[in-house]
């Protein structure tokens, strides 16, 4: 069944099923996160919405405590879901000097990031969020770092884009250029294809996006698509 089947707004199968496999992901270890941490992270920054009054809750807080998670990994979870505004170099660097590394640094971020877009997206189709699953996996995460990756001027070191980042770089971007925003995440590679995955099917993709006269969206022009995405980066305050 289609994940928003209850929504009064169809939504097409492949966006449906790119949600669906992203809210199971977070319930899955990843690349420096346990399952349980990573449900735990998901809850955390749900949790700190509905404290917010900006969602309304579907019972599933009860996770974040699922799992022992530092008091700096919640603080910048929390942060984060409440639109990142506070994170800022001081910040990031009390985060890591509490021994939060920079990969899980960037894993926690894409994951509440990504939890983010469902939820805005199920309240803007007129549903409540689709709740998070419990951690069934034991499995240990990786715990990789790449290579490839180097001090770009970032929070964070980053892999560039092919072809200094090579194969693992053209495995995340393609063989074209990669903007920052696709870059940000690179540290876990996991999760920047899976931040870029959404770009390209709800946004953009990089082989697309100089084409000004292609729309990602049936009925909907590219000014219009690019005067939303203003209106609504300056609203949360995002100067990209």
């Amino acid at each position: 069944m289609n994940l928003y089947a209850d929504s009064t707004y169809p939504v097409d199968d492949t966006h449906a099923a790119l949600h669906r496999d992203e809210l199971r992901s977070l319930a899955h270890p990843g690349t420096w996160g346990t399952a349980a941490e990573r449900t735990a992270i998901a809850a955390e920054s749900r949790r700190a919405r509905c404290e917010a009054g900006l969602q309304e809750s579907v019972g599933d807080e009860a996770l974040a405590d699922g799992a022992e998670l530092p008091a700096a990994a919640r603080d910048l979870a929390r942060r984060v879901a409440l639109g990142g505004m506070s994170v800022d170099r001081d910040f990031f660097e009390q985060v890591r000097g509490a021994g939060i590394g920079a990969g899980a640094y960037v894993e926690i971020v894409g994951v509440v990031a990504r939890l983010a877009h469902l939820d805005v997206f199920a309240r803007g189709i007129g549903v409540s969020s689709r709740p998070l699953a419990a951690p069934t996996e034991t499995r240990a995460p990786r715990r990789e770092r790449p290579d490839e990756a180097c001090d770009e001027g970032f929070f964070v070191p980053s892999i560039p884009a092919a072809p200094a980042g090579g194969a693992v770089a053209e495995s995340i971007y393609g063989k074209g250029p990669a903007a920052n925003i696709l870059r940000s995440l690179s540290l876990v590679p996991d999760e920047a294809r899976r931040l870029n995955r959404i770009l390209d099917t709800e946004y953009f993709s990089m082989a697309s996006i100089f084409d000004l006269t292609y729309s990602s969206l049936e009925g909907v022009s590219r000014p219009q698509i690019e005067l939303v995405a203003a209106r609504v980066s300056a609203l949360n305050q995002c100067f990209y």
